[in-house]
């Protein structure tokens, strides 16, 4: 089992990143392999409506110049997801 956690923060290593790693800490004593994403300073541009996600089927972003489609993959190949953003 996998799961991964994508820290929306803007700190790096700020109260959010500490808090997906708590989390982190206690799956992994339970034997759950565990990923971190770091989100700041990273580009993700909205959805532009443009639909070839639904024509395509392929569980994809037809705009490739951002990270969406490699976060995309990460999720798809967990089993769990862990979003932490500040407030």
């Amino acid at each position: 089992m996998k799961v991964v956690g994508f820290n929306g923060s803007p700190r790096k290593d700020g109260n959010t990143a500490v808090l997906i790693h708590k989390v982190f800490s206690e799956l992994e004593n339970e034997g759950i392999e565990t990923e971190f994403v770091q989100l700041s300073h990273k580009s993700i541009h909205g959805c532009v409506s443009c639909y070839q996600c639904l024509e395509e089927k392929n569980e994809r972003c037809a705009v490739n110049d951002d990270a969406a489609n490699e976060y995309i993959e990460k999720i798809i190949g967990a089993q769990g997801v862990v979003l932490g953003s500040p407030v």
